[in-house]
């Protein structure tokens, strides 16, 4: 699980930590404004629907260009499925993170990684909100990979977080492609999961990693699927303060570590079901998804009844037609198989009348 993400990095800051190799040399990735015009921000505490860096192929953007041609773009964090609903802008509910185990479960993942839409989010690291005795007190971890030695500046410099993560667009009202992604969480190393929750964000080892699972013409789904694991060697767990509880807390002082915990009743946010809020996201997008389509289901079938009702009172009063062979047992079976299979009650008018 992901609560909160901090981004603390530059645009120019990434471009120059990501490094593409171009040949003999090494390159940062270029950035593209996507349809989405999302502006890039800077912050400790990355909230739910919160735009964030994100690693893509440039073949999803302009035709004719190679998967493995990277680059660097923001999406909004909370994906939003391209499902045949109104406004989905105004939906409340969007899905932040998916386990591993579901991609090939849910249609709406399966779809996606079929479509090769694949991404990499670009962090400093992410935090975890983990419950104590009581559900109201929170003890805060903030995890993210070990820095690296840099031989040339002689000193240590910040490693970049690349996790595994899923996007989709559709078109708004005006045209502009909107662009959202969510991430993708695995188990947790076991000499971890004691501290910390027991699923957490696939975080690839290398830029190489990373590249190879945006590559998708190069790498197949099964494949790519494959590199989605942690490894608790390259992990780091530290303890911070509640002070990221807040939202309205943006600063450094989210991630300074210390060394005893401080358990505070966090009353301000509903934390519980933001652990808990991707489940009931998801359920909820296929509730709606499978309304609207069993709705129109319905009102397809009135109208063809209808449409049939009108035909055979034609037939019946006209003297010179005594009247037209149809199969009644043929027309109730269709009905009922739909009946049951739908479990709907709104039309059982219908098979009566035939």
């Amino acid at each position: 699980m992901c609560d909160r993400l901090c981004i603390a990095f530059s645009l120019k800051e990434l471009q120059g930590l990501i490094q593409l190799k171009d040949t003999d040399t090494m390159i940062g990735p270029n950035y593209v404004e996507l349809g989405t015009k999302l502006k890039p921000i800077q912050t400790y505490n990355a909230l739910r629907n919160s735009p964030c860096p994100i690693l893509l192929s440039e073949k999803h953007i302009y035709d004719g260009i190679p998967s493995n041609s990277i680059v660097l773009a923001i999406m909004q964090w909370g994906l939003l499925p391209s499902w045949k609903i109104e406004d989905k802008t105004k939906l409340k509910y969007r899905i932040a993170n998916v386990k591993k185990e579901k991609l090939n479960k849910i249609k709406t993942f399966q779809t996606l990684l079929k479509k090769g839409h694949r991404c990499v989010l670009v962090c400093e690291g992410f935090y975890q909100f983990i419950s104590l005795n009581n559900k109201l007190d929170k003890q805060v971890y903030f995890i993210h990979l070990n820095n690296i030695f840099d031989k040339r500046k002689q000193c240590e410099i910040i490693r970049p977080c690349y996790i595994a993560a899923l996007f989709d667009t559709f078109k708004q009202s005006d045209g502009q492609e909107f662009y959202s992604f969510c991430i993708i969480t695995v188990n947790t190393p076991t000499n971890l999961s004691h501290t910390i929750a027991s699923y957490m964000p696939a975080i690839f080892n290398s830029i190489e990693q990373a590249l190879d699972w945006i590559d998708f013409d190069r790498i197949d789904m099964n494949e790519a699927l494959k590199l989605l694991e942690n490894h608790e060697e390259y992990l780091v767990i530290d303890l911070v303060s509640n002070y990221v509880l807040k939202r309205s807390n943006t600063g450094p002082e989210c991630i300074a570590v210390i060394s005893e915990p401080t358990i505070e009743k966090s009353s301000t946010t509903n934390i519980e079901s933001e652990d808990d809020i991707d489940r009931k996201v998801l359920e909820k997008h296929m509730e709606d998804i499978e309304q609207q389509q069993h709705e129109n289901q319905i009102t397809h079938l009135i109208n063809e009844n209808e449409a049939f009702q009108q035909k055979k009172r034609h037939y019946r009063k006209s003297s010179n037609n005594p009247g037209i062979k149809y199969d009644e047992n043929k027309l109730k079976t269709i009905f009922g198989s739909f009946l049951k299979s739908n479990n709907c009650k709104l039309i059982t008018n219908i098979t009566n009348t035939l």
